[in-house]
């Protein structure tokens, strides 16, 4: 088009030269050539294609996502080794305490042993009248107070004690009178303080006998590792099973076996040896 419109104004100039083609025709000529120049198709800038931008949308989205995911686990792994860490400290302060209580009732088992030697050779008549005056006087306050259905049982056993070392005392027998006295005492005792722990709500700690208790299983029962209904079973102890009592925490009686075994039963389960044969 450019082509034919410069030939059309060659064309008009030379016949406006020769004084054929009127002026106004000549403009009328250039301006259409103006306005061909000016419709000329322009360039455009490329398209970026609206996929493309989605993708990469999505992946700036699956990024952040991840990096969110890592923070929260990272923070979860930082928590479970807190944890690890106080969980730990407590069983190296549990096993120091069970440590320096087995020490401990291994000391105050040692005692009572010497205890027990020296009550015998003070066996003599006049000591034995004492001292089962004072166990019947103890056990009299201990039936005056009202009792838990749990205590009944060590009660009997406790009364048991007293009647026999009152036989033997009447038979002349002031060692058998003095060891029953002393076993007396020991339950007497082991009631009134587990009492005094239910009412003060204190922990419970392990305490020795001054005088090993002989005991035997009423029951088959279990022989626990620890003074607990959950605690690992060391053995099965047979009914009628033969065991000395050496120190208590709460209704828990830490025993010792004929086959030298140890471990804790609950105390309802035992008697004393006193008048069976």
């Amino acid at each position: 088009m450019g082509i034919f419109m410069q030939s059309a104004k060659l064309h008009s100039l030379q016949e406006a030269r020769a004084g054929r083609v009127p002026w106004v025709v000549l403009l009328a000529l250039l301006g259409l050539n103006m306005t061909a120049c000016n419709t000329l198709p322009k360039s455009s800038p490329p398209e970026i294609p609206v996929d493309c931008c989605v993708k990469e949308q999505h992946e700036i989205e699956r990024l952040q996502k991840l990096l969110s995911e890592k923070d929260a686990q990272q923070d979860e792994i930082a928590r479970l080794q807190k944890l690890v860490a106080e969980k730990e400290a407590q069983l190296r302060t549990h096993q120091v305490r069970q440590q320096e209580e087995a020490r401990t009732l291994q000391r105050t088992i040692s005692q009572a042993a010497h205890a027990q030697v020296k009550l015998r050779r003070l066996a003599t008549r006049p000591a034995a009248a004492s001292t089962i005056a004072e166990v019947e006087v103890a056990m009299e306050n201990l039936n005056s107070s009202p009792s838990a259905e749990s205590e009944q049982v060590m009660q009997a056993q406790a009364q048991r004690l007293v009647d026999a070392a009152s036989a033997s005392y009447e038979k002349g027998n002031y060692v058998a009178a003095m060891d029953y006295a002393a076993h007396a005492r020991g339950l007497i005792d082991m009631i009134k303080h587990n009492r005094n722990f239910k009412l003060s709500g204190a922990r419970r700690a392990t305490t020795a006998f001054e005088v090993p208790i002989p005991l035997r299983m009423t029951a088959n029962s279990n022989l626990r590792q620890k003074p607990v209904i959950s605690a690992a079973v060391i053995d099965v102890l047979k009914k009628n099973s033969k065991v000395i009592a050496e120190a208590y925490r709460g209704d828990w009686l830490h025993v010792h076996t004929a086959d030298e075994q140890s471990g804790w039963v609950l105390n309802t389960l035992v008697e004393t040896q006193a008048g069976r044969p």
